[in-house]
Parts: structure tokens; C-alpha cells; sequence
């Protein structure tokens, strides 16, 4: 009999043992979840410049700004500052911001700021501004990249503007069965067309496609065994959400395009090392970004390296992907070809990726800027802004 109750007590003591354990263990991620933005995705400070519709949105020149932030621009490190007032605003680049040896020469950087100025010329017509465009208005400072200077004037919304607080960089699937239709790419080439020193060329078929998806998947290799440029790449990785909400820039799990599941444990689960992620991010560039690209655009200019031009390059593609989300096309720059010339360059080393480029750029351009495009299969998230008054001189 005594034996029999030992056994009783024994067997009730492991089964409220096993769920205090499970209750703990549930608690403990919980709070984790909870404690890393599980179940906040694309809320908190980070994301509220995203919000257009709130009472307190701006108004008058600082309305653009708000606009402004709101461009594409590399790794989400948004590399602007703004100097305001009520007749004209001037845009400067961040050097503070540059992407180090991923971006030697700032070509991306320039691009994103052509973005950032696209938004504000968008923008201006929607407030109620007649806009001029100077680049480079001082030649003393050559951070100083444009002056858009404001007058009254009708206003008028147009589609893109429409589109700002909606377009987000989309690395998740796309549609494989929904191509892109000819019409909509001629379309995308026509709105640029006052951008007289930009090119927008299209690789649509298989074999372009392979080619193409190929060179992109080498480079991506090249970067990560680059240690140098791996650091400055997972620099802007950012995975605790505390620093996503504090720093407010760099690309997060949300914006990955993974399912829910997958970013609800890559949250809960301890940050990846430097070399887990760039498996991370060579894997999703083989199987998602190359093998579900409907078409990739190819953006090209007379002079790789003259700002104007880039910037000009940045005002393009910014159009371009304001032109597409208002079709519900998911778009997603892949330069790793372009961050390999780049590097080839300043290390003065043999130029593989420097030749690769220039066969699948016409002879008297320079390319640019690669992305992908297509439907894509999943709705993609915000990424964090900084708030304008970090960016406002």
C-alpha cells in the first residue's frame, strides 16, 4: 500500500512538474515574442512616417520631407539630410550613412538620394507648390547634391504621389505564372523619359534571365567571402527590435518576405551570426529573388560616376516603382553585380564582375542600378524611417 502511494505521489509530483515546466517554458516565449515585436509588425515610432492619414502629418514644405523619407534608397540607411525652409529645400548627402566597401565610390547612395527627390518633386505639385530643380547648387559642397526651390501653384495628386506611403522593396516570391506584360514594361520606360542621360533596358527571356540571375548569385557569393564587405552588409542587419525602434534604419526580418511563421521564429530564436545570415541571404537569393524574377530592369547612365547622373538614375527607378505598386507589381534591387565591380575597382584587383557588366550593358552606357520584378505572392512589410527631425538641419 505504501508502495502503491510512492508510486502515486512520484507520478503526480512529474506530471505537475511537466506542466509547471510547459507553463514556464510558454510564459518565457511569450514574453520573448512579445519582448521582440512578434506581434507588432510595422508598429511603434519606426514605422509611424509611414502613417499619412494621422492629424499631426506635416504641412507645408515639411510635408516633403515626410515625403522624401519615405524613398528607396541601399540597406534601408536612409543617407539624407535637409536643409528647410519655406521658399526651397536643399538635399545633402550623409556620409555618416555610406555603406563602406559595399558602396566605395557612393553610387548607391546617390541613387537613393535621386529617390528622396523624386518623392519631394511628387509631393510639391500634391501640396500645392510649383517646383524647380537645381543639382548641385554649390559647387563649394559636394554633399550638397540638389535645391528644389518652391512658388504657390495648383495642386494636384497625381498616381504616383498616391503611391509613396505604399511602395516597399518586395524580397519575397513572385508569381510565377503571372508574367509581366510588354505593354506595362513600355510603360515604365515611357515615364522616364525625361531623364535624358538615363537608360532603362529589359531582360525578359529565359536565357537573359539565367544569365542575369546567375552573375547576381556569383557576386552574392563573392561578397560574403569578402570578409570586409560581409561586415558592412550585416551591419545594417538589424534583428532586435528595440534597436529597430531606437535606430529606426536597416533591413529587418519583417521586410524579408518570409512567412509568418518563419519571422515569428526568427524573432524569438537568438540573432544568426554574421555568417548564418549571409547563408541566409545567399540561399534566398538562389531559390526566391533569381528563381521567381518575372523580368529584371537594367538602369543606365552616360557617367557612372558623375552624382548627377546618379541621382537622375535614382529619380527614374524611384518612378518606376511608384509606377508598378500602383499595378501591384512587387519590384527588389539586386546589385550585388554592380557592389563587385565596385569593389574590383578600389581594390584595383582583376576586373571579373567589372567585364561581366559591361557585356550585358550597351557600349555607350554605363550600368547602373540591377532589380527584379514580378506579381508577388505575399503582401511585404514596412521598413523603419527616421523621424524628420533627425534629418533636418
Amino acid at each position: 500500500m505504501e508502495k502503491e502511494k510512492d508510486k502515486m505521489s512520484r507520478r503526480t509530483f512529474l506530471k505537475k512538474s511537466g506542466a509547471t515546466f510547459f507553463i514556464v517554458t510558454w510564459a518565457g516565449i511569450t514574453w520573448r515574442a512579445v519582448d521582440q515585436g512578434v506581434f507588432s509588425t510595422g508598429k511603434g515610432p519606426a514605422f509611424e512616417p509611414w502613417d499619412t492619414s494621422k492629424e499631426n502629418v506635416k504641412t507645408g514644405t515639411l510635408a516633403l520631407v515626410n515625403n522624401a523619407i519615405l524613398a528607396s534608397n541601399p540597406h534601408n540607411t536612409q543617407p539624407w539630410l535637409f536643409k528647410v525652409t519655406d521658399n526651397y529645400i536643399e538635399l545633402y548627402a550623409d556620409e555618416s550613412r555610406n555603406l563602406g566597401t559595399i558602396d566605395p565610390f557612393r553610387r548607391e547612395m546617390f541613387i537613393g538620394l535621386g529617390c528622396a527627390i523624386e518623392n519631394i518633386m511628387l509631393s510639391a505639385e500634391a501640396h500645392g507648390y510649383e517646383s524647380s530643380l537645381f543639382y548641385k547648387p554649390n559647387s563649394l559642397d559636394p554633399y550638397c547634391i540638389a535645391r528644389i526651390n518652391l512658388e504657390s501653384g495648383e495642386k494636384y495628386e497625381s498616381p504616383l504621389y498616391n503611391a509613396i506611403p505604399y511602395r516597399h522593396t518586395h524580397r519575397g516570391a513572385y508569381d510565377l505564372d503571372q508574367p509581366i506584360e510588354n505593354k506595362v514594361l513600355n510603360e515604365m520606360e515611357n515615364i522616364i523619359l525625361d531623364e535624358l542621360k538615363v537608360k532603362l533596358s529589359w531582360f525578359t527571356t529565359r536565357d537573359e534571365k539565367n544569365k542575369i540571375g546567375n552573375l547576381i548569385v556569383q557576386a552574392t557569393e563573392a561578397i560574403i567571402s569578402d570578409k570586409e564587405m560581409s561586415a558592412d552588409s550585416n551591419k545594417w542587419f538589424k534583428e532586435n527590435w528595440k534597436d529597430i525602434q531606437e535606430e529606426r534604419d536597416g533591413i529587418t526580418l519583417d521586410a524579408q518576405g518570409g512567412s509568418n511563421l518563419i519571422r515569428a521564429f526568427g524573432k524569438i530564436l537568438p540573432p544568426l551570426s554574421h555568417e548564418k545570415n549571409d547563408q541566409f541571404w545567399l540561399s534566398a537569393t538562389q531559390s526566391t529573388h533569381t528563381a521567381t524574377a518575372m523580368a529584371y530592369g537594367f538602369i543606365s547612365v552616360k557617367n557612372s560616376s558623375d552624382n548627377e547622373q546618379r541621382a537622375r538614375a535614382g529619380r527614374a527607378w524611384q518612378r518606376i516603382h511608384l509606377y508598378g505598386t500602383s499595378l501591384g507589381i512587387g519590384m527588389h534591387p539586386l546589385n550585388q553585380l554592380n557592389e563587385m565591380a565596385d569593389r574590383e575597382k578600389a581594390l584595383q584587383a582583376p576586373d571579373h564582375f567589372s567585364a561581366e557588366l559591361k557585356k550585358i550593358t550597351d557600349p555607350s552606357w554605363n550600368g547602373l542600378f540591377i532589380f527584379r520584378l514580378g506579381y508577388p505572392l505575399k503582401e511585404t512589410n514596412k521598413s523603419p524611417r527616421r523621424a524628420i527631425s533627425e534629418v533636418v538641419l
